[in-house]
């Protein structure tokens, strides 16, 4: 009997190439595990087995392989190999990165993978958004993967003096968790309502990277401000996303009592 051919070939095979292809093999693995071809515990080809039945360098190999790694997608056992990871749980009741197919149907799991935490002391946006902090901003950059269909990039910015502990905080309490529910319970910060500007522009190197495509390619920025008790500012949140088919769900406010006719109301992205 004939043996079947690898998932990860197959999938890696019918991706489309305009894509890096450390992006395509990282794609074919999570489309593979999503579906089921590749379930927890599997094992994965070596890393020079499988640049070898791809025509990859094994750097390219390594990069997808080691991203994937660091996601909890694949798990290495020394001595043993490279397995697919257990089951990661999407994030509960997320606001921001809400997609469906243009067509109708449920919502895609989103999943998030921190990429960097950081204490900024420069000034951006997140000043003008936050107000001012002397000790600076806490920076969470973030990896959201909707659904193993594509990418979105986020960074959040956080007033350092109240919320520094996040950067001490175990990474695995900020992987696949909606940090408006961390604000809540362990910082009595609830988010109470938000607030979002939508432009198109061209993503930068580092969320171009992310989301697997060239640097400038054209994209969907949002910026969204995250307000508590009595509407103070608590977060600003910076959201790259792709150019997809998926729709992203938009929830709006109606204008709130007492605004002027004819201003704008504020539109909360859920």
């Amino acid at each position: 009997m004939p043996r079947m051919p690898s998932p990860i070939l197959v999938r890696f095979e019918a991706a489309a190439a305009s894509m890096p292809k450390h992006a395509r093999l990282r794609r074919a693995i999570i489309d593979a595990v999503h579906a089921g071809e590749l379930p927890a515990g599997t094992k994965v080809m070596g890393e020079r087995d499988l640049s070898a039945a791809l025509g990859l360098s094994l750097g390219t190999t390594q990069k997808a392989l080691g991203r994937l790694m660091d996601e909890g997608f694949l798990v290495r056992r020394q001595g043993r190999g490279t397995f697919v990871g257990s089951e990661r749980r999407p994030i509960a009741g997320s606001w921001h990165f809400r997609f469906v197919p243009p067509e109708g149907g449920p919502e895609l799991p989103a999943f998030a993978t921190v990429v960097q935490r950081c204490l900024v002391k420069g000034e951006g946006p997140w000043t003008e958004a936050l107000g001012p902090d002397r000790k600076g901003y806490v920076m969470i950059r973030r990896c959201i993967d909707i659904g193993g269909q594509f990418n979105c990039a986020s960074r959040m910015y956080l007033h350092a003096t109240r919320f520094g502990r996040l950067l001490r905080m175990a990474e695995t309490r900020l992987t696949d968790t909606n940090l408006k529910f961390l604000l809540a319970q362990d910082f009595a910060a609830p988010t109470l309502h938000s607030e979002g500007l939508a432009t198109v522009a061209p993503l930068n190197a580092e969320d171009a990277a992310l989301v697997g495509l060239a640097a400038n390619t054209p994209g969907l920025q949002i910026d969204i401000v995250g307000r508590s008790f009595g509407r103070a500012p608590v977060t600003f949140q910076r959201v790259a996303i792709p150019p997809t088919r998926w729709a992203l769900k938009l929830d709006f406010n109606p204008p709130a009592p007492g605004d002027r006719a004819g201003s704008s109301p504020a539109s909360s992205i859920s």
